[in-house]
């Protein structure tokens, strides 16, 4: 009887693993539906050193990689006003925003203009990525984000397409 039942419960485990694996596998990109190395819809404006760091070294690895992503981008923030960016967006659409810090001090990120209301988030660094799902109002996403003491932030953020 023992047997049996840690037949059934090794059987089941095994089920509930590869259905995990297959809904957690990435899916394959839309036909004309860009991938995380398209163009960026403009560039980072503001006090941000974005020179020779975008996709590079172990900041680019904080974030995980979806073939739906939009936009990617890391910068260090190396001033306390906003470095804003665009994305393109179409009305409607899902977006999720992922964001994390991988140096020592504070972030603070906001999504400026493309959603209804507003959001923004201050977060300790180096930390977890954070997320947060947006519904576009227009054909373009404002998002910026500034460092709030005295320390320069490394940041990574990208944009990922959820409809």
């Amino acid at each position: 009887m023992r047997r049996l039942a840690l037949t059934m419960a090794a059987v089941l485990l095994v089920g509930i693993g590869g259905w995990w694996s297959v809904r957690s596998a990435p899916k394959p990109p839309r036909p004309g539906q860009a991938g995380v190395d398209a163009p960026v819809v403009g560039s980072g404006g503001g006090g941000a050193d974005l020179a020779g760091e975008r996709g590079e070294g172990a900041a680019a690895q904080a974030l995980p990689r979806f073939p739906e992503t939009l936009w990617r981008q890391t910068a260090t923030l190396d001033q306390r006003r906003f470095v804003t960016w665009s994305v393109q967006t179409h009305p409607g659409g899902r977006y999720l925003l992922q964001y994390v810090c991988v140096s020592d001090g504070q972030l603070y990120v906001r999504v400026v203009r493309g959603v209804a209301g507003s959001w923004s988030r201050s977060v300790s660094c180096p930390g977890p990525f954070g997320s947060v799902q947006l519904v576009a109002t227009g054909d373009e996403l404002t998002i910026g984000a500034r460092r709030l003491n005295h320390r320069h932030v490394k940041v990574v953020l990208q944009v990922v397409d959820l409809s």
